[in-house]
């Protein structure tokens, strides 16, 4: 067994005043790589699993609260991670309590939600470790492509855009489809019109945001988009900030009624952006979930509209824009529309 330690001990003490009794916790968490015949062998690092936390304090709280942090894992390497187990262990286990989905494998690129819940049961200091046990195949094949993934943040990381967009374009052309892929596709627009505009504040502010929020630093992302959008209004990052952070709100925090509002400062401000059409699809989405079904077929008819070629009134068939960009967005409506149907006729 390989014990990977990446967390760091803290301690805190027991309070008790106005005669309630309160617990303080701290949990720490740790890995552990599974031995098999073909896999990663004892003297080869684990470096391919990055939790968004180390160690987590829930701080002081009453007992029998119920209180919850969400520890995000990643898989930032070019390595497969089957997630066997995830469990609570040490002296005080019975105060903890983690949900996660079972049968997980972490292919490049993806990541995994770890729920845990500090119900302390008794006064004092409380401190459990998260264990997470998992195995390591080697990457092979298109795996390897993801290699070239992070030679492109790193070239990114150190100044060198054009190098970094190059990477990008080898990387994307290698037929990547992991989640690396959308970032990428993220990161070598932004580079390609740094190279036209130039790279400012508002260059590295988004950027900035974009690497936050891979790295699972959502408040921190938003914050850089927000600053961007107060701070540099005539921006040409300026659509790109809107709809990202429209994206945060609807994929990471399912604040849907927020992510329709700035979506719709996209397709009011920017028509002629590149994200008009995600927008509205995005806010497609967003009123479906909300259930508001009627609007969210209203938006789904708009968009295949704007994408239709070729309509036959009589028999209302229709077919779309002989380009891949209509043909892409036409089919992406008509399935979101054939759900929306399927629900209201049931």
């Amino acid at each position: 067994m390989i014990k990977q330690d990446i967390s760091k001990r803290a301690s805190v003490a027991a309070i008790r005043y106005a005669g309630i009794v309160i617990a303080a916790a701290t949990l720490v968490v740790g890995c552990v790589a599974e031995e098999e015949s073909g896999k990663r062998s004892d003297d080869e690092d684990i470096v391919g699993l990055k939790l968004s936390l180390s160690d987590y304090r829930f701080g002081v709280q009453d007992v029998g609260s119920d209180t919850a942090q969400v520890f995000k894992l990643r898989n930032v390497g070019v390595d497969t991670y089957p997630i066997n187990s995830v469990a609570i262990s040490g002296e005080n286990a019975a105060d903890f309590t983690v949900d996660v989905e079972e049968g997980v494998t972490l292919e490049p690129g993806d990541k995994l939600d770890l729920n845990v819940a500090f119900v302390p049961v008794g006064e004092g200091q409380r401190v459990s470790s998260l264990d997470i046990d998992y195995a390591v195949i080697e990457g092979e094949g298109s795996n390897r492509v993801e290699a070239q993934y992070y030679s492109a943040r790193e070239l990114e990381d150190a100044g060198d855009t054009v190098a970094a967009a190059q990477e990008y374009r080898n990387y994307l052309n290698d037929g990547s489809t992991t989640g690396n892929k959308p970032r990428a596709m993220i990161k070598l627009s932004l580079l390609e019109e740094a190279d036209v505009y130039g790279i400012g504040k508002d260059f590295n502010l988004y950027k900035a945001a974009l690497n936050m929020r891979d790295d699972g630093d959502i408040d921190g992302s938003i914050a850089a988009l927000d600053t961007l959008i107060a701070d540099y209004s005539d921006s040409y990052l300026i659509d790109d900030a809107r709809y990202m952070l429209g994206y945060i709100k609807l994929v990471d925090q399912s604040s849907y009624a927020e992510s329709i509002d700035l979506m719709q400062s996209v397709v009011d401000q920017h028509p002629d952006s590149n994200y008009y059409d995600t927008a509205l699809y995005s806010q497609g989405i967003a009123e479906y979930e909300l259930g508001n079904l009627e609007k969210s077929e209203e938006i789904f008819l708009s968009l295949r509209e704007r994408h239709t070629g070729v309509r036959l009134g009589l028999f209302e068939m229709r077919w779309p824009k002989d380009n891949y960009v209509s043909r892409l967005w036409f089919d992406k409506a008509d399935e979101q529309l054939a759900t929306i149907d399927e629900e209201q006729s049931s």
